[in-house]
């Protein structure tokens, strides 16, 4: 990291949903007994297509989202990759809300809506132009970091 980058950074935070990810592992016992039990073309080609996309989704849920508060803004990572930039003059308002389980877990989002999330518990920020919802199982931390990069000294 160079120091530029490093005098940006103000919190980083890894928001992972590694239970999730022992469930689709264990979700993945039924397609290997049936590999095992018919080894057919027909069976063959489509239990390997379950069984990359179900490692894909394994690793996603096991390594998580990356949150990066700078003093310019979020970036939300995946695998080092960003997915996300949210500007901090784009930032309108944040605040701590539930999640249900029907609302679905990972990444999620129609429009200008997107969710990043693996537990019941999110920071909803509202931006100029849309919502984005951060999963983690501390939001008052995630707080805490968006009152460092908006400027915000006290919450209350």
């Amino acid at each position: 990291m160079n120091d530029a980058f490093q005098s940006d950074l103000l919190a980083e935070e890894t928001h992972s949903g590694r239970a999730w990810s022992l469930i689709l592992l264990l979700a993945m016992i039924g397609p290997v007994i049936a590999l095992t039990l018919a080894r057919t073309a027909a069976v063959l080609w489509p239990m390997i297509l379950v069984g990359v996309v179900g490692l894909g989704a394994c690793a996603m849920a096991w390594s998580g989202f990356q949150y990066r508060f700078l003093r310019h803004g979020v970036e939300i990572r995946m695998f080092g990759f960003r997915l996300r930039s949210i500007p901090k003059q784009s930032i309108v308002s944040y605040s701590i809300e539930p999640w249900s389980f029907i609302r679905g877990y990972g990444i999620r989002g129609i429009g200008n809506t997107r969710a990043y999330v693996w537990y019941n518990k999110v920071v909803h920020i509202r931006t100029s132009n849309g919502e984005i919802f951060l999963g983690y199982n501390d939001p008052e931390r995630i707080v805490r970091d968006l009152d460092m990069v908006t400027g915000v000294l006290t919450r209350g």
